[in-house]
């Protein structure tokens, strides 16, 4: 992330089924806490993959998001967060900061 290490963002999550999922966010160089919050009416399905998507059952690799709720994640540098809703109208507002660890001198 450019400084100042944090961000505020509100991002439309397409239907299942759209020829591409939402990128929420792709951290940098730095490791991130992302505070995610469904604002929309539908439940969202949030991978770090946009193939996880794309069949999405009791046994995949999605975490399930619903309307009203908010949850945080933390991602490794480069990884990514996806996202696509069970129907129209998906729509998140993320708050992300960077992570600095002691080992990192910061």
């Amino acid at each position: 992330m450019k400084p100042p290490d944090s961000l505020l963002n509100t991002v439309s999550v397409p239907a299942i089924g759209a020829p591409n999922p939402a990128l929420i966010i792709q951290a940098g160089n730095t490791p991130l806490r992302v505070m995610v919050r469904n604002i929309g009416g539908v439940l969202i399905f949030i991978a770090h993959a946009a193939q996880e998507l794309t069949e999405v059952g009791a046994n995949s690799g999605v975490y399930q998001l619903p309307a009203g709720m908010r949850d945080w994640f933390d991602l490794a540098p480069k990884q990514t967060l996806v996202g696509a809703a069970l129907g129209g109208g998906g729509l998140v507002s993320i708050a992300a900061s960077a992570i600095y660890y002691p080992e990192m001198g910061r």
